[in-house]
């Protein structure tokens, strides 16, 4: 396919998804404006426009980019900042390590590394990490670690 189809082709998929996200003209050359600095398509880059259109996508567009998606840590699914912050939070508060925190990954959203997860599996990750530390009050720690105390004493 040579560079002019390729670009028409892009520029239709971004206007057929737009159709389908229920965006109008208006709304539509706000959004591209703000995602990517132009209010025209005309004036995206062939990989603005491949992110534009994997960015309608995220929203809802059933569309067929001819191009992978963007790659990297800051992609459209990856985690947000602030639940990276929460699921830390959340680690140092039940004392995991990073092996510990690796393998609870592991176990609740079945993806080998917290480098891979996607938004809704932090999501899950959160909602698990947070269920597991109401469920530890200060009492029940001091408790376990007495239990845990007595054991070593006892040689077990």
């Amino acid at each position: 396919m040579d560079k002019a189809t390729r670009r028409r082709l892009l520029l239709g998929l971004a206007h057929k998804g737009a159709m389908q996200v229920g965006m109008d003209d208006d709304t539509r050359r706000a959004a591209q404006l703000a995602f990517g600095g132009h209010e025209s398509l005309r004036d995206y880059s062939d990989q603005q426009l491949i992110k534009w259109c994997y960015e309608l996508k995220r929203r809802g567009a059933d569309i067929g980019v001819p191009a992978p998606p963007p790659r990297g840590g800051s992609g459209w699914d990856r985690p947000s900042a602030p639940q990276w912050a929460r699921i830390e939070q959340l680690s140092a508060q039940l004392g995991l390590t990073e092996v510990g925190l690796a393998q609870f990954v592991t176990r609740t959203a079945k993806v080998d590394d917290p480098r891979f997860l996607t938004k809704a599996q932090a999501t899950a990750v959160i909602t698990a990490l947070a269920k597991w530390a109401g469920g530890r009050s200060p009492a029940s720690r001091s408790a376990e670690r007495e239990a845990r105390d007595a054991m070593n004493r006892d040689g077990n």
